[in-house]
């Protein structure tokens, strides 16, 4: 295998044409120059400069074809420098990260936005998925990072708090729990009195929900199951049921008199978002800017 230093001295030499040149250049002696070329020549088994009695030096055909590719080599080499250097300052770079769905749809885009305003250079992709999904794909280093609403269930993963979050029963302006919400509080008892509409198994919110309503005495039904947190708000404004979301997807519907969020006297359901990464991962420059605008340390 070739001395990559070796290497290096000959296609500085070549370059300059000159042995005195390159090293002064390198800031190493003539001499010294001179014998590690004559190494790489003894390595080879070839000559690499012809012999003459002028200052400057000559390329054999052997080491003509050496120095082209030399050069490729070095060029590749100062192309990958000047590309990590652009990518720890953040000129450059690639985020891949996973969000689930309230998160990725309603709290997201705001940050994202900003931090594509600071960082206009880096390419960001955001992959929506339900909870196990986030952390399946950060398990498999498809994602560098997730952001996660329900139990991070797997221990291979590290889970780092974000943000508090609560969970909101609601239901349709005209729904009778409506009407009841304008006189008195209610009870979850009267809440659960109808049927619920849900999001799919393996959902933050539904894993939360229905941890929560394990260790009440209440008995509930689902009524229903959709794949989405705006289907789920759509069905409940057409009258269909009522269900529980976070009551960051509904300030829209509520400031339009689409939805209602009902207040609940003997019942809380708060959570905290996650942020999730490999163990002992080393974060990305791209990585560690956003986790800074998420004040994450």
């Amino acid at each position: 295998m070739i001395n990559t230093n070796h290497l290096y001295l000959f296609y500085r030499v070549a370059e300059q044409q000159h042995f005195t040149r390159a090293a002064e250049e390198l800031f190493i002696s003539q001499p010294a120059v001179s014998k590690q070329v004559k190494e790489l020549e003894k390595e080879l088994g070839v000559t690499l400069f012809e012999a003459n009695t002028r200052r400057k030096v000559q390329l054999t055909e052997v080491g003509q074809i050496l120095y082209d590719y030399a050069t490729q080599i070095f060029g590749q080499v100062e192309e990958v420098e000047q590309v990590i250097n652009e990518i720890k300052g953040l000129r450059r770079g690639r985020l891949a990260i996973g969000a689930t769905t309230t998160i990725g749809i309603y709290l997201l885009p705001a940050l994202l936005a900003q931090f594509k305003t600071s960082y206009p250079l880096i390419d960001l992709f955001l992959d929506i998925e339900n909870n196990e999904q986030i952390q399946q794909k950060v398990l498999s280093h498809q994602l560098e990072l997730g952001l996660v609403e329900g139990f991070v269930e797997h221990k291979e993963l590290v889970a780092v708090d974000w943000k508090p979050d609560e969970l909101v029963p609601i239901a349709a302006p005209h729904h009778n729990l409506t009407m009841q919400s304008q006189r008195e509080p209610l009870t979850l008892a009267q809440v659960l009195a109808y049927p619920l509409i849900l999001r799919e198994k393996g959902s933050g919110t539904r894993d939360v929900l229905e941890k929560a309503l394990a260790n009440r005495p209440e008995k509930w039904q689902m009524h229903m199951e959709l794949g989405s947190t705006e289907a789920i708000k759509r069905a409940v404004s057409a009258g269909l049921g009522i269900s529980f979301v976070s009551n960051s997807t509904i300030e829209l519907e509520e400031l339009t008199g689409r939805l209602v969020g009902l207040p609940i006297s003997d019942f809380k359901l708060k959570r905290i978002l996650c942020l999730i990464h490999r163990p002992n991962h080393h974060f990305s420059p791209a990585a560690q800017a956003l986790l800074d605008l998420m004040n994450i340390n």
